[in-house]
């Protein structure tokens, strides 16, 4: 948009015409407009026949064409540079030397060189020339041509009634009434003065105008001594002015212009400015549209010599002045009269087109217009321009647009700062200052605005807001050195925002890299319109080839780069974030690779984990219309914070719009990453913390690939905190997965060992240190992984947790779900520490140690492979066994008086062990060994060889243990069944059984033989008693009250 802008550069070059003004006036031709009158004659001189020279009367018809008389002039006078042609002349007052004419035409040629030919030296220096009714003149001295030769130079007069003075190039001025001072009235200014008060009409080639309070001219004095018959001592003009209300309307073989002003136009050749004042008015006139305008209070112009400029026979402007844009409202192209209401007495000619070898060399340097409301608008365009002063530097093609504070109260309301708008477009600009380059083509390179700003598109036809921008320090718009981009900055508080898409962006400054808009001339269309009612110029004004501006409602737009830093914040449907830098790469559909720019999402390292079917989905390019078909748009967007957040964007397919849906390909984050996917309702969102992150498809609901990087990296979601150098989420399938050590945390609401429920979800803790492989519903960890919950901690090499319900990490999958450990498996050095409390006191430890583990929540199942080992450690009970058996007994003797506050139980076996956590049930196989007896603090543990007091041993082929819950005033306690080769020993007694039983309640063995077998019981029933055996078919055996009884007992043997 900005770009229109330029319509303003090309209204103040194409005025670079007026430097024909300059030329005319800057050079001695113009001296001898005769004008000043004293008073009238006294005498008339009497008439003399004689024969004019033939060059006075070649130069009549050629350079007279307004006196038709002065050819056959009766009075035909040359002078040392020019001739006066008149009727009859007289003298008026002696004493003055004063002298009228009547009729009366001057034709003044430059100082001839002494050395030439006349009669040469005026053929190549086309004169100025002065016709009038009558002319009262006033000179030096004595003015007597025809009896003494005395002419005296001119010094005052007037021309009375019409009035024209014409010069090269066309040059015309019409009036009445002119007045010429060799020394000024005014007591400031002693120069020559030459001045009419009366409406005057002037032409030069094409260009032509008014002024309706006559003019008056400053003349610079001649430095040189004057000589003999000189006309005018006259060296050329000092000022010119054009009083009251001036019009000029300068040709353009396009679009002519008209620039009115209604005070003064005053034009200074020794400064080199013309200047424009009083409600300026400049109109460019266009084919088939209105007219374009730019006006405000002065106009001024500053001209420059440029002694290379090339002398053609057309006065044209710097050949790389920008086309000139529409500006005005009205009804279209008008014909404009060369006079107005006041001046239709005047007798007005065509405008001569005499040729000019000798045009001066000056150029338009810089055009200032100023005002308290400066104003330019193109209706074609839909264009729109307010400022308080506009300048174009010519030289370097700068145009500034400035708003300065207004000082004391004014009429009116008083702008605040530069506003540019574009209808067609719905978009307005509001900046304090602008100031616009261009190249030699007039396409504008860079544009600069100083102080706060805003721009603003709306919706076409509606007053709904598309997109604006504001910023608080200045913005710049340049194009990139050798390439084809353009680049816009905003700095300060710098925002962006389209409220349609709910997208903003804010930083301290935001840059814009674009594909420069191309565009084709629309010239031949302009000059193929209908006609203007204006007949096109021959002559070209600052280069009127048109340059069409693109419109920005439909031209191709096609962003590159975006970059905003320092308290960046972006919001959008799709992207949330908040961010030290942020940089944004546009791609085609085509081109997008979807590639780290450092390579970060290394494909073999995805295939390491053993995840080939995660790898084929991030590498997929395409993926089954009815999958695609089935992913929604994300309701909610992506929330990052980070130090640096790099993003791809993909146009829409089959178009560079803007104005298209983007889609939000791929994000790189780096420095303390914070990404969030939040979702429905109060449910907890996704979120990523880490040092980087990469994300893939990101604007793909459900699609996206997330690897994050940090120290450590982490994950949460549905309650999962997921921590490790590497973290990678695949949510297109549903996977997570982690290189290196890592950490999972995880609530569950029942304990996964014995099943009791917690009285509020409990945080899960695994670690391990190589890696973590998770698809929503399994979870498999490997090497030195460890789980925590609460008191319980359960080690192993490797573990797989399955869940009862596949979790989703996709945004699409609706509400959180309520998903409980399931399976636990694990393998390879498994170790269990558990600790049970009632009201706060310890009441059982529990270690094992299984060559693998699985334990079913659900069920309750739990089963170990062996060799495996079970420990546990429960406050005292009472006793179990008597003392040992005499041999080991005297080898122990210090365990007599041994204090337990905790009993031990150590069961070990080579099979494996099957229970149920909801029964609390437990069977173990294949050389089963149990050792129990009390220890006087938890975690001792019992030598078999050296049992304490009311110790015991126990081996068997098969063990169940299962756990009574309490019940009243009854507390918990255990039943074992051993079977197959069981032996049981104590320190006072060991028996050897097919089957034994042991209800803990009652500290009661029952002791079993099968088929033809016997029950064999060796025991002591006094410290230094002998031992006795005894055989049965079956025994009841309490140690802690030495009480024995046989069932079809088959024989005993001893002294007790």
């Amino acid at each position: 948009m900005l770009k229109r802008l330029s319509f303003t550069l090309t209204v103040i070059t194409s005025l670079s015409g007026l430097y024909w003004l300059y030329s005319l006036v800057v050079t001695p031709r113009l001296a001898p407009k005769m004008l000043t009158a004293l008073q009238r004659p006294n005498s008339n001189h009497d008439d003399l026949k004689f024969e004019p020279p033939p060059s006075n009367i070649q130069y009549a018809e050629q350079f007279l064409p307004d006196a038709a008389w002065a050819a056959s002039a009766k009075r035909q006078i040359a002078m040392a540079n020019g001739v006066i042609y008149t009727n009859s002349w007289q003298l008026n007052d002696k004493a003055k030397n004063l002298y009228e004419f009547r009729p009366f035409a001057m034709i003044w040629f430059n100082t001839p060189d002494e050395s030439a030919d006349d009669s040469d030296t005026h053929d190549n220096k086309p004169p100025m020339t002065l016709v009038s009714d009558s002319g009262l003149v006033q000179f030096s001295s004595e003015f007597d041509p025809i009896n003494n030769r005395k002419y005296g130079r001119v010094i005052g007069g007037k021309l009375e009634g019409q009035v024209v003075a014409a010069g090269p190039d066309g040059l015309s001025i019409r009036g009445r009434d002119f007045f010429f001072y060799e020394k000024s009235l005014e007591l400031q200014n002693d120069s020559p003065v030459l001045h009419s008060d009366s409406p005057v009409v002037f032409s030069f080639q094409q260009h032509h105008g008014t002024a309706d309070l006559g003019f008056k001219a400053d003349l610079r004095p001649s430095a040189e001594s004057h000589r003999p018959n000189q006309l005018l001592a006259v060296a050329g003009f000092r000022r010119v002015q054009l009083r009251g209300h001036v019009e000029m309307d300068l040709a353009d073989p396009d679009n002519p212009l008209h620039v009115t002003c209604d005070e003064v136009f005053q034009f200074n050749p020794e400064q080199e400015v013309a200047s424009f004042h009083g409600n300026v008015i400049v109109q460019r006139f266009i084919p088939n549209a209105e007219p374009d305008l730019l006006k405000g209070e002065d106009f001024r112009l500053d001209f420059m010599n440029n002694p290379h400029r090339d002398n053609d026979q057309t006065p044209r402007s710097r050949g790389d002045a920008p086309t000139f844009v529409p500006i005005l409202g009205g009804d279209g192209p008008k014909a404009l009269s060369a006079t107005g209401p006041i001046l239709d007495g005047l007798d007005l000619q065509n405008a001569r087109t005499t040729s000019d070898t000798n045009r001066g060399s000056f150029e338009l340097r810089e055009a200032r217009m100023t005002g308290r409301r400066v104003v330019a608008e193109s209706p074609s365009r839909g264009l729109t321009v307010l400022a308080n002063s506009l300048i174009y530097d010519v030289v370097a093609r700068t145009l500034s647009l400035v708003v300065v504070p207004a000082a004391g109260k004014s009429a009116g309301p008083d702008l605040k700062s530069v506003f540019v708008q574009h209808k067609s477009s719905a978009t307005d600009l509001n900046c304090p200052k602008l100031q616009l380059t261009h190249d030699e083509s007039g396409q504008v390179v860079s544009v600069h605005g100083d102080g706060p700003g805003r721009m603003r598109r709306r919706v076409p036809g509606s007053n709904a807001v598309e997109f604006s921008a504001n910023w608080q320090s200045h913005f710049d718009l340049q194009q990139v050195l050798d390439t084809e981009m353009d680049l816009v900055t905003l700095v300060g508080d710098a925002f962006i925002a389209q409220p349609n898409r709910e997208t903003s962006l804010e930083a301290e400054q935001i840059q814009l890299w674009y594909d420069r808009p191309t565009h084709v001339s629309n010239r031949a269309e302009l000059r193929a319109g209908a006609g203007s009612t204006r007949k096109a110029a021959i002559v070209t004004v600052n280069d009127a080839a048109a340059h069409s501006v693109p419109d920005p409602a439909t031209r191709e737009f096609r962003p590159r780069q975006l970059q905003a830093q320092d308290n960046v914040v972006v919001l959008s449907p799709q992207l949330n974030a908040e961010t030290k830098r942020f940089i944004v790469n546009f791609d085609d559909k085509s081109s997008a690779t979807g590639e780290s720019a450092d390579g970060s999402m290394s494909r073999s390292r995805v295939s390491q984990v053993g995840m080939s079917d995660a790898k084929t989905t991030i590498n997929s390019k395409t993926k089954t219309p009815d999958k695609l078909d089935s992913l929604k748009d994300s309701p909610q967007p992506l929330q990052f914070r980070s130090d640096l957040i790099r993003a791809n964007v993909q146009l829409a397919s089959g178009s560079r719009q803007v104005a298209d849906q983007p889609e939000l390909t791929e994000v790189w984050t780096e420095g303390q990453v914070d990404f969030q996917q939040p979702r429905e309702g109060n449910d907890e969102p996704l979120r990523l913390l880490g040092d980087r992150l990469h994300l893939r498809n990101a604007s793909r609901e459900g699609q996206q690939v997330l690897h994050v990087f940090g120290q450590p990296a982490m994950i949460r979601a549905r309650g999962f905190d997921l921590e490790g150098q590497e973290v990678f989420l695949d949510r297109r399938n549903n996977r997570v997965w982690i290189e290196g050590a890592g950490v999972l945390r995880m609530p569950v609401k029942n304990d996964p060992f014995d099943g009791a429920p917690f009285r509020k979800p409990t945080l899960m803790t695994v670690q391990w240190k190589e890696q973590m492989l998770f698809d929503g519903q399994t979870a498999t960890f490997l090497d030195d992984v460890n789980a925590v919950l609460k008191d319980s901690r359960l080690q192993c090499e490797e573990m797989e947790v399955v869940m009862t319900e596949r979790l989703s990490f996709r945004d699409d999958a609706g509400p959180a779900q309520t998903a409980e450990v399931q399976h636990v498996i694990c393998k390879d050095g498994v170790q269990v520490d558990q600790r049970l409390f009632v009201n706060e006191d310890p009441s059982e430890i529990r270690h094992g140690e299984f060559a693998r583990l699985t334990i079913n929540q659900v069920s309750g199942q739990m089963e170990a492979v062996g060799p495996g080992r079970i420990d546990m450690w429960r406050p005292g009970r009472g006793k179990r066994a008597a003392l040992a058996p005499r041999a080991v007994a005297k080898a122990n003797r210090p365990l007599d008086s041994d204090v337990s506050n905790w009993e031990f139980t150590r069961v070990t076996f080579q099979g494996k062990t099957v229970g149920n956590l909801r029964d609390r049930q437990t069977k173990f196989q294949d050389r089963v060994h149990i050792v129990y007896g009390p220890v006087a603090h938890p975690l001792d543990t019992i030598d078999p060889d050296q049992l304490p007091r009311d110790g015991g041993d126990m081996e068997c082929d098969l063990l169940q243990i299962l756990q009574i819950k309490p019940t009243g005033t009854q507390k918990p306690y255990i039943e074992l069944e051993a079977k197959g080769n069981a032996k049981l020993e104590g320190r006072t007694f060991n028996a050897r059984a097919d089957e034994i039983t042991f209800d803990e309640s009652k500290e009661l063995y029952t002791l079993r033989a099968t088929g033809n077998r016997q029950v064999t019981i060796w025991r002591q029933t006094t410290p230094d008693g002998e031992p006795s055996e005894a055989s049965a078919k079956s025994m009841r055996f309490i140690p802690s009250q030495n009480y024995l009884r046989s069932d079809q007992t088959t024989g005993i043997r001893g002294t007790n």
